[in-house]
């Protein structure tokens, strides 16, 4: 049995082995104590790119994204996190052996050998519990365990660069793995909302909620927008297991996000942001009739051009008081020819325009935003 240097008992993973093409994994738990006690000590460690460590693949760690997780993990029942880490055993000769079957004891601290184990997948939601337990947002005999993947370097089956299978496999969980598309699961917030709550029509109120809870309105506006043969966005937004539309109502209801805050500041009602986004885009669209009738050739109907100008929209009204909360398409039209260039045609062409050079990311949308914001400077 490993010792401890202090009263604690040492850190345990609970896990079975696994196989996959000959190659062994470890799949259990640890409790979010444990996990938080072997990153602090530096017994699990992350391979983060520097100038004294050239050969990192993984970026620095976001203390604002961790500390959101650990509030989020702290937040009673709502808090839970199903998916597991992923660490990586790059020395398997070092690993212990269980100490009964499917119990691992780990050191307490790292020795002269360095880290034990590696945390591909998971740095910021190991550094939240970190800092939630720190904060006393999760109180340390709470019963809150993580899952957790195991996977051992194999020199015979494996690359013979024990890194690169790492890094490999932070890149296939980071960029090969596909997002999937959030629209069912927004459709079943959407009719549990209906049937603890009630029907959601016009004269609806829109209050400060938190961001999750703003969905069924969302879903509501944008389902309006498109049914709506008076609507710009009649028949563009594709509903559920649709391919009829430019632009997924996942995607539409999620860009809605900015101007749904705004409208619980202003007190609007959900028909009035109806009317305001059909005036607002009435503007847009009549300064660029192509963008709309070729959408596969512009940025505009596309995810960056729709969450742009949804976070654009809400700053434009804050710093334009005089066009009131509910300007006209007219209203909009005027002011809208005097953002520069941003809403033309050739702005938002996706293969020469400026708004194609932002790229796809959610931060690119608000650098693109940014862009068109920047013309409204006085």
């Amino acid at each position: 049995m490993i010792e401890s240097k202090t009263n604690e008992l040492p850190p345990v993973i609970n896990a079975v082995e696994a196989h996959q093409h000959g190659r062994k994994l470890l799949v259990g738990k640890i409790s979010a104590r444990d996990l938080a006690r072997l990153y602090e000590k530096g017994v699990i460690s992350v391979d983060v790119f520097s100038s004294s460590n050239p050969d990192g693949y993984q970026r620095a760690l976001q203390k604002t994204r961790s500390r959101r997780f650990g509030r989020f993990v702290g937040d009673g029942n709502k808090g839970i996190s199903p998916t597991a880490i992923l660490l990586y055993v790059r020395e398997p000769d070092r690993f212990p052996n269980p100490i009964k079957p499917g119990i691992y004891e780990l050191p307490s601290e790292a020795d002269e050998h360095g880290p034990l184990l590696w945390l591909a997948d998971g740095q910021h939601r190991t550094d939240g519990l970190s800092e939630a337990l720190k904060e006393g947002w999760l109180l340390p005999d709470s019963e809150y365990e993580i899952p957790v993947s195991i996977l051992f370097w194999d020199s015979k089956r494996g690359p013979s660069d024990p890194r690169l299978e790492e890094a490999s496999q932070f890149y296939t969980i980071n960029q090969e793995q596909k997002r999937m598309r959030t629209d069912l699961a927004h459709e079943y917030i959407f009719k549990k909302n209906q049937e603890d709550v009630g029907p959601i029509g016009d004269s609806t109120p829109i209050e400060k909620k938190k961001k999750r809870e703003y969905i069924p309105y969302e879903i509501s506006i944008s389902r309006t927008l498109t049914r709506d043969p008076s609507s710009p966005w009649y028949g563009l937004i594709a509903l559920p297991n649709t391919g009829e539309g430019a632009v997924s109502e996942g995607s539409f209801t999620d860009s809605l996000l900015p101007v749904i805050e705004y409208a619980a500041t202003a007190g609007l009602t959900v028909g009035q942001v109806i009317q305001l986004l059909k005036n607002f885009w009435s503007a847009v669209f009549s300064n660029c009739p192509d963008a709309k009738s070729k959408p596969e050739e512009y940025v505009l109907l596309k995810t960056p051009g729709i969450y742009s100008l949804h976070i654009f929209l809400p700053t434009l009204l804050i710093r334009r008081p005089n066009l009131g909360k509910l300007p006209s398409a007219d209203q909009f039209r005027a002011v809208l020819s005097t953002v520069g260039d941003k809403f033309t045609d050739e702005y938002w062409n996706s293969k020469n325009g400026g708004a194609a050079q932002f790229g796809t990311s959610r931060k690119s949308f608000q650098e693109l935003a940014n862009d068109i914001i920047s013309e409204l400077e006085e």
